[in-house]
């Protein structure tokens, strides 16, 4: 393998160590299957894209695809978290809001 091919693979494999430590953090930070749904996660550090890394050399494409496949799912359970929030504070809103009086409960009469 050539001095530049060996450093291209060194690259992808370094971009794709990120993304797999992102993605364990971000599937560590999700509640389990028997948890609290609307617990929130802790918020996931941003990917920057390193720059100039090429094409996916071949002998990376398994693990790439695997990769993928685990961020989908990992974004699928957090929409699933997203949504199960969404719908408990809809439910807390709706509580607070029958507390509130229709009109005003206190009369100011002395000025």
């Amino acid at each position: 393998m050539s001095p530049r091919t060996e450093r291209t693979h060194d690259a992808w494999r370094a971009a794709l160590d990120e993304l797999e430590a992102l993605v364990t953090e971000a599937d560590a930070s999700l509640p389990a299957g028997d948890g609290d749904p609307t617990a929130l996660p802790t918020p996931a550090r941003r990917w920057t894209p390193p720059v100039g890394l090429g094409p996916l050399p071949q002998e990376l494409a398994t693990r790439a695809s695997s990769l993928a496949e685990r961020q989908r799912d990992v974004l699928g359970r957090l929409e699933a978290a997203r949504v199960a929030v969404l719908q408990h504070l809809g439910a807390v809103r709706t509580v607070e809001a029958s507390h509130e009086p229709s009109r005003p409960v206190y009369l100011d009469a002395t000025g």
